[in-house]
């Protein structure tokens, strides 16, 4: 085989492949000559079917370690990836939904993964993080345009059958999906608009499809919004301006629709800072307010309270702004009960009051804390909390401070804490372990770390030895189970060697444990004939190269499939299949993409809304029948459930709200704020920093 020059033997046998398999890759004889001469070869990918059944004869993949013909291929495939782009979006355009999906699918990242491979090799900048951004960001648009055409079809399914009830369900989902919509079509398009401003691809006709159908999605939801609700008018008046808990907002209000006729003896919800108030109107629409604040920021100088009516109801929303100035109380936190010994896995009992000079608070959250790490959350109601708290192997065993602490920074109630404590008792562990010959070189190792009661013990490491000599360590997944596999030392000359694993338990509450296996591994520096051991190199370096091409392309295929922080070393507890799934990476990383573009743009309202619909989808499978609540209604359930970064929804649901309903914007630094706080909720690796390129 003659040397590839600079130009690795892995690349190589990837065009090899391309032009075997594809037959696709052609030199522009108009523009061109061959790679042979040094000048640079144009390869092209053409769109009618005479031009795609053309091939191109096979060519020693030597050949090809020039700058032109690698150049040439990394057009080919940027121009295939467009392509497949393109065709999705025309596709989506004229229903063929799963068409439009298998544009950006399987295919599209095999591609993708021989394009990075291609363009490592060459001298100019690969665009590969654009395209796997404008796959993602399509495939995500065209799973919400075919959910919102489904539902559309059961709206008018609804309608046709007179149930109006079911109807409106549907009309109230229908205005999310929409939303939806709206912004993941923008973020597309300007997906579009990066890859044609940094190659060749004409993406125009793409852009078009997606502009229009976005635009034509928003025509049908407001003539389905015509259709279903009644607009409404909420009005009120404040008896005053500076508020507190002890002197709390009490408001006149008024609710009408929006031809004046007031909505009558009925009992509504009014969301009012970061809680949902129930008051009922007389027969003019008119009601009185009174409402407490709590966790509002000592800086807002107004809230904005918001008509929510029920998912069935035919009337829509409406929203007004109080203007107030709130002055900060001093609750008291009372503890009657506290578990006073606990160990791994307990659930640690808390119990007491929360109250502003003897006045109960109601629907807030406190903090269980132990030895200054969080353990779980209790919610206060009229002024009572009772819940429990889990104990995790972090906490090291003997006497231990737990606290219970309202965490507020500069909100309506101060913050407060009562400390108190208690033991933390060791817990008896247990290892097992299993060890068989990989080959001759390598013990393949799994086991299991549990507590005396056989309970697993996950996020714990285990070190491994093989007859004395460190080899490694591993780390414990779920159910406590671990695997892995270790060389053997060249120190090994018997016929057998002893795995030991060892937990140390250091700065936990678990005790030490250790386990041992023994291993045949056969008669040590046994020897293999000369002819064998030759033959054996010569395929280990044609694997070698194999291997080598197909390991990067395989890296890649995987990263657009799984989070990059699922990867694991062969020494990790878990494989990447065990660990549980990033919770919605592919649904709402083109949000928060979005979300940095328009803040980015100047746009913060729009950045804002957009973070809190990536967090609202993130957080959708914890939260039953979220559809039908206020954001408020959702970030007070999700916190109920003993969520421990509530305080972050909380923080975004209230840049939300502002940016939804307020009168005036919210600042960037607000919304870069906010969209860091989302990142971080939904998992986002992402650590751009938003402030700034707001600067910029």
């Amino acid at each position: 085989m003659n040397p590839v020059g600079s130009r690795s033997f892995a690349v190589a046998l990837l065009i090899t492949v391309l032009v075997v398999t594809s037959g696709m890759v052609m030199a522009n004889p108009a523009s061109a000559a061959d790679s042979d001469t040094g000048h640079r070869v144009t390869v092209q990918q053409n769109n009618t079917d005479e031009k795609r059944n053309e091939t191109t004869p096979h060519r020693n993949p030597d050949t090809y370690s020039e700058d032109g013909d690698l150049n040439s291929v990394e057009g080919w495939l940027a121009d295939r990836l467009s392509t497949q782009l393109g065709d999705g979006a025309i596709h989506l355009s004229e229903g063929e939904y799963e068409l439009a999906k298998d544009s950006v699918g399987e295919d599209y990242h095999e591609r993708l993964g021989q394009y990075v491979d291609v363009a490592g090799e060459t001298d100019g900048e690969g665009y590969e993080d654009e395209f796997e951004e404008a796959g993602e960001k399509q495939s995500r648009f065209s799973e919400t345009v075919q959910e919102y055409r489904e539902t559309k079809n059961e709206y008018e399914a609804a309608r046709e059958a007179g149930n109006e009830e079911r109807a409106r369900e549907r009309a109230r989902e229908l205005e999310t999906l929409a939303n939806e919509v709206e912004s993941l079509g923008g973020s597309v398009r300007e997906s579009y608009d990066k890859i044609e401003n940094r190659t060749n691809a004409d993406l125009a006709e793409a852009n078009t499809a997606v502009k229009n159908l976005t635009e034509t999605i928003q025509t049908e939801q407001t003539a389905v919004r015509e259709q279903s609700f009644v607009e409404t008018e909420l009005t009120l008046t404040p008896e005053r301006e500076t508020i507190s808990f002890h002197d709390p907002l009490v408001a006149a209000g008024e609710l009408r629709t929006a031809n004046g006729t007031p909505i009558a003896n009925k009992e509504i919800r009014l969301g009012v800072g970061t809680h949902t108030e129930r008051v009922t109107t007389d027969a003019a629409g008119t009601f009185t307010l009174e409402y407490r604040p709590t966790d509002e920021q000592l800086s807002s100088d107004e809230f904005t309270v918001q008509y929510v009516p029920k998912t069935q109801s035919v009337y829509l929303g409406d929203e007004t702004n109080v203007s107030v100035s709130i002055e900060q109380a001093e609750p008291t936190v009372a503890l009657n009960e506290v578990s006073r010994e606990v160990s791994y896995s307990d659930e640690a009992a808390v119990a007491g009051e929360l109250t502003v000079d003897g006045i109960p608070v109601d629907d807030v959250t406190l903090a269980v804390v132990l030895e200054e790490e969080q353990i779980g959350t209790v919610t206060v109601t009229d002024g009572v909390f009772n819940g429990t708290a889990t104990v995790p192997a972090s906490i090291p065993d003997g006497e231990a401070e737990l606290d219970v602490r309202l965490p507020f920074d500069d909100q309506a109630l101060a913050a407060t804490t009562n400390t108190t404590t208690v033991i933390v008792r060791e817990t008896q562990s247990e290892l097992s372990v299993e060890g068989e010959l990989a080959d001759n070189q390598e013990i393949t190792v799994n086991g299991t770390l549990s507590t005396g009661g056989g309970d697993g013990v996950e996020g714990q490491t285990v070190r491994l030895r093989v007859d004395g000599t460190a080899v490694g360590t591993v780390t414990t997944g779920a159910g406590g189970s671990f695997g892995g596999t270790v060389s053997i030392p060249d120190s090994v000359s018997g016929n057998d060697v002893t795995v030991t694993t060892v937990y140390e338990g250091r700065n936990t509450n678990l005790a030490p444990a250790t386990a041992e296996t023994v291993v045949m591994i056969g008669e040590a520096g046994a020897q293999l004939p000369t002819s064998i051991w030759l033959a054996g190199g010569f395929l280990v370096l044609i694997a070698a190269g194999l291997g080598f091409w197909w390991y990067r392309r395989s890296v890649v295929a995987s990263t657009s499939d799984s989070p990059a922080g699922n990867r694991q070393s062969t020494l990790d507890g878990t494989t990447a299949a065990e660990k549980p799934a990033d919770p919605s990476p592919e649904t709402v990383t083109p949000l928060l993409e979005r979300a940095h573009e328009q803040l980015t743009n100047g746009r913060s309202d729009d950045a804002t809304r957009t973070s809190y619909a990536a967090v609202r989808r993130a957080l959708a499978a914890q939260i039953d029948t979220q559809d039908a609540m206020t954001h408020w209604e959702f970030y007070r359930t999700y916190r109920n459930e003993g969520s421990t970064d509530a305080e972050l929804l909380q923080e975004i649901t209230q840049g939300y709200e502002r940016a939804a309903f307020g009168r005036e914007s919210v600042s960037t630094d607000e919304a870069s704020g906010i969209l860091e706080r989302a990142r971080t909720l939904c998992g986002s690796n992402e650590s751009t920093s938003d402030s700034a390129l707001a600067d910029d």
